[in-house]
């Protein structure tokens, strides 16, 4: 499954990177109660929803990816900037390993996802994403022969 939000933050892979780290997770958003330190499979996190799992945060195109390994899920979510849907925004992806779920689980990934583009909104000092949409570049990666 998929889910999207879809901050009103016009920012780069950059900023989301200096800012968005999993120590600043609970700052940003509240479904995040609490972090502590590393163990083998990453981050000790704390969800209000789920409890405590692992985190690992890593660099990817456009900004971070979150995942945690220890989820039955296998829940990951994207924090980007500058690609489609909206590159003059902060994309929200979040995915999990299963065509469906219980709606309790749907409700409380959304409200994570929710909270989370509430937290960056509020938090990161940038100008509104109703500024003029900057152009998509993409870099070439083919090799020339």
């Amino acid at each position: 499954m998929e889910f999207f939000e879809f901050a009103d933050v016009l920012t780069t892979q950059e900023e989301i990177r200096t800012r968005v780290s999993i120590d600043s997770l609970p700052f940003l958003c509240k479904e995040i109660e609490a972090v502590d330190a590393a163990e083998e499979l990453g981050r000790v996190i704390y969800f209000r929803h789920w409890g405590r799992f692992h985190l690992r945060l890593e660099q990817v195109m456009g900004g971070i990816r979150f995942s945690v390994p220890d989820c039955p899920n296998a829940l990951a979510w994207t924090v980007t900037t500058g690609y489609p849907p909206y590159p003059e925004k902060i994309v929200l992806h979040a995915t999990i390993n299963r065509l469906g779920h219980d709606p309790e689980f749907i409700s409380a990934t959304k409200d994570l996802l929710a909270a989370l583009k509430t937290g960056l909104e509020q938090n990161f000092n940038s100008e509104s994403a109703k500024a003029e949409p900057r152009p998509f570049l993409m870099a070439d990666l083919r090799c020339n022969l």
